[in-house]
């Protein structure tokens, strides 16, 4: 017969698998609604009103794909490291990421790592988070491309440019950031080097990270990884120009402009979270004073909308889901 306090703690375990997803879902569609002006919510209730819902749910459809298709890329990245975790562990740590995304940047890729190493066993934190840098590295090189085509397709490159340009502005830093950062890293630095056991674990963290970023170089499905690392980013371009036909007023994008809404959107989404208040600005911008496209605001806040919503929804899925099918890991692997 099991103690009472151990059936107490397993039960409130049990509660908060449930709280907590469901208060981070309150919270995140609160600070969506709450910081929308008059004019966007207006603008949102008008384009929810009008929009042919199946090209929205075809489009977050090809969105899911291309989740689905970089849960199982990562794959390839992680056999190097002895692993052979089942696809829907990958999964929701991938959708898991993409929600804490949408509180702080780029936090998503240390909860991804962080959850993944949790319920995987035998498994460390810092080299899977290697191979989500090398990841990004190749996100990074993947944009380059599409940013290289976009530009070639754009007829009024100078407006895309200064549009393109304010995304990049809107996400500046006050120059006093950078000497506390700065300052930071210098006491953390001293602090590392005259602590022998800190020392120890920051060099033992370094190496476990290199480790997997190394796994680049041991794939054994090179063709796969990069059919894959294609699909995805097809599937982000194509899901715009699905989503296009929502909207009559959009329904007749060309290949430029959805080339050209999905560049900026995705600078957009990198310089605040989730895109919060600068992707429909952004996107109504390069296809209004580009393309013409009337009440362009309409579409980029229902794409927008969709989008963030589907992240939410399906983050909040997995982060509920993940603790029942994961095997759960010693404390050290819990980041």
């Amino acid at each position: 017969m099991q103690p009472i306090n151990f059936i107490l703690k397993k039960s409130l375990i049990n509660i908060l698998k449930i709280v907590i997803p469901f208060g981070i879902g309150v919270y995140l569609t609160w600070f969506f609604i709450s910081s929308m002006t008059e004019d966007e919510l207006k603008s949102l209730k008008d384009s929810f009103l009008k929009a042919d819902y199946i090209y929205l749910f075809y489009g977050l459809i090809i969105m899911l794909l291309s989740h689905m298709s970089r849960a199982y890329r990562w794959k390839y990245m992680l056999e190097p490291l002895g692993h052979k975790p089942r696809f829907w562990k990958m999964y929701h740590s991938v959708m898991i990421g993409y929600l804490i995304n949408l509180t702080i940047p780029r936090s998503g890729e240390f909860a991804r790592a962080g959850y993944y190493a949790k319920y995987q066993e035998n498994t460390k934190f810092d080299k899977v988070f290697g191979t989500i840098i090398v990841e990004r590295i190749i996100d990074l090189l993947m944009l380059g491309i599409v940013l290289g085509i976009t530009l070639y397709l754009q007829k009024d490159l100078e407006t895309f440019n200064e549009i393109y340009d304010s995304g990049k502005s809107d996400s500046s830093i006050p120059v006093w950031i950078y000497f506390i950062v700065v300052g930071v890293f210098i006491v953390g630095f001293i602090t590392v080097i005259k602590t022998p056991i800190l020392k120890e674990k920051i060099i033992n963290l370094l190496k476990g990270i290199l480790e997997g970023v190394k796994t680049i170089f041991k794939l054994k499905q090179r063709t796969a990884y990069i059919a894959h690392t294609l699909f995805i980013w097809v599937c982000y371009v194509v899901m715009i120009w699905v989503c296009s036909f929502a909207l009559p007023e959009s329904s007749n994008l060309s290949i430029n402009a959805v080339f050209a809404a999905f560049v900026v959107g995705a600078v957009a989404i990198s310089a605040a979270p989730g895109g919060l208040g600068l992707y429909p600005v952004m996107v109504a911008a390069v296809l209004s004073k580009l393309y013409g496209i009337e009440n362009a605001g309409s579409f980029s806040m229902l794409a927008w909308s969709a989008l963030t919503f589907f992240t939410i929804i399906a983050g909040l899925i997995s982060l509920f889901i993940l603790p029942f099918i994961g095997n759960k890991t010693s404390e050290q692997n819990v980041v």
